[in-house]
C-alpha cells in the first residue's frame, strides 16, 4: 500500500498537524505501508484560474505551468491520499483549499447520475481511497463538522472513499510536555488508525472516537486558552507562542489542575492552597478529589496544605528551571500543612 501524504498546514514542520500526521504514518509504516509526505507550504501552486482547459483543449491537463502538474502525477499514482490540515474557519487551509481546487483535471466534464444526485465522473479507473486528519485549537471536536461535510460529499461521489477521520480537537496540547502522561492515549489511537488503515482498510471508528475525545474537560481546555491569551496579550508570554514554557501563576496553577496523576493521587482528598507574593500575587487553591483536581481562586477555609511562595519562585519550579524540592529545602518559598502531601507533589502533578 502506497500513501501519499498532503500536508497543507502554513507552518510545516513546525505545526501540530505534522505532530499528528508523524504519528499516524509511524502506525502505517509498522504495518507495512510505504508514505510519503508532501509540504504545499515548499510547493507552488497557482490558483485555478476555472478556464476549463483541463477539460476541454488539453483533457486532462492543466494550462498552468507550476508544481501541480508533478504533484498530480503522484495522487494518480497512489493508493491513499492523506489530506493533513489544520482547521482554518471551519474547512481547510488556503493552500490545500488550492491544491484541491487544481486536481479538476482528474474529473470528467461530463454528469452521471448516482442516486438522486449529479456527479463528475473520474477520468481514471484506478481508485484511490483518501483519509481527512486535522486538529484545531478549539476545546471539543464539533467544530470539525463543515470539514467533515466537505470530505463525506467528495467522498459520496464514489471516486474516492473516505475510510478514516482522524481529528485532534485542542491541538495545542500537543506540544505540551508535562502533559505527556494525559496525552499517551490519544497518541497510541493515532498510531493504531495508522495500523488499522493498512491491516483492515479503513481507520475503526471506536479509534477515531478516541482521537475525537478531549482528554480534559473542555471547560478547563477553554479556561487554559483563555488564560493564556491573557498573559500574551498582556506581554506576559513575551509574544511567544505557547510551547511549555509559561509566564503567568494563574496560567500555572490552572495548568497543574488538569495535571493530576489520577492513579499517584488515588482515593487522595485534599486542598492545597497557594500564597503567592512578588510580581504575580494572588489567592488560588488547588482541590483534589475522586482523582480530579479543581483549580479555584480566593482562600480556602480549610486547607491541607499552605504553600507561600513569590511568584518568580514558581514560575521557574513550573518551567522546570529549578528543582521544586530543593527550592524549598533552600528555603525560596514554605509550607505549612500535610508535608507527605507537600513531598508527593512532584508524583501528583506532572512537570512540578
Amino acid at each position: 500500500m502506497e500513501i501519499l501524504a498532503i500536508q497543507g498546514s502554513p507552518r510545516g514542520k513546525e505545526g501540530n498537524t505534522e505532530i499528528v500526521l508523524n504519528e499516524f504514518l509511524k502506525g502505517a509504516l509498522s504495518a507495512g505501508a510505504q508514505a510519503e509526505t508532501i509540504y504545499l507550504k515548499e510547493k507552488r501552486i497557482k490558483p485555478c484560474l476555472g478556464c476549463f482547459t483541463c477539460w476541454t483543449k488539453t483533457p486532462g491537463i492543466c494550462a498552468i505551468e507550476d508544481d501541480m502538474a508533478e504533484l498530480m502525477r503522484r495522487v494518480i499514482e497512489t493508493d491513499i491520499v492523506v489530506y493533513a490540515t489544520p482547521l482554518y474557519i471551519y474547512t481547510v487551509t488556503a493552500q490545500m483549499k488550492a491544491f484541491q481546487d487544481r486536481l479538476l483535471p482528474l474529473a470528467d466534464p461530463h454528469l452521471v447520475k448516482k442516486g438522486n444526485t449529479y456527479w463528475h465522473p473520474p477520468r481514471y479507473e484506478k481508485l484511490r481511497k483518501m483519509v481527512l486528519l486535522s486538529n484545531c485549537g478549539f476545546p471539543d471536536a464539533s467544530h470539525f463538522e463543515p470539514l467533515r461535510h466537505l470530505f463525506h460529499h467528495i467522498s459520496k461521489s464514489g471516486n474516492t472513499p473516505l475510510v478514516g477521520e482522524i481529528l485532534v480537537p485542542a491541538g495545542e496540547m500537543l506540544k505540551q510536555e508535562n502533559l505527556r502522561q494525559q496525552r499517551a492515549a490519544i497518541f497510541s489511537a493515532i498510531f493504531q488508525a495508522g495500523v488499522e488503515l493498512v491491516k483492515e482498510g479503513r481507520v475503526s471508528e471506536k479509534t477515531e472516537k478516541i482521537i475525537q475525545d478531549p482528554i480534559f474537560s473542555i471547560d478547563d481546555i477553554a479556561a487554559m486558552a483563555n488564560l493564556w491569551w491573557d498573559s500574551y496579550l498582556t506581554g506576559k508570554a513575551e509574544g511567544k507562542a505557547q510551547t511549555g514554557t509559561a509566564h503567568d501563576m494563574k496560567l500555572i496553577l490552572r495548568g497543574m489542575s488538569i495535571t493530576l496523576n489520577s492513579e499517584v493521587a488515588g482515593n487522595l482528598k485534599a486542598v492545597i492552597q497557594f500564597a503567592v507574593t512578588g510580581k504575580q500575587p494572588g489567592n488560588w487553591f488547588l482541590t483534589i478529589e475522586n482523582g480530579r483536581c479543581a483549580f479555584n481562586e480566593g482562600i480556602s477555609p480549610q486547607p491541607s496544605l499552605t504553600i507561600k511562595t513569590p511568584s518568580d519562585v514558581w514560575l521557574a519550579i513550573a518551567n522546570r528551571e529549578i528543582d521544586g524540592q530543593q527550592a524549598f529545602l533552600e528555603g525560596k518559598y514554605t509550607a505549612d500543612g500535610d508535608m507527605a502531601l507537600m513531598m508527593n507533589m512532584r508524583n501528583l502533578f506532572s512537570g512540578t
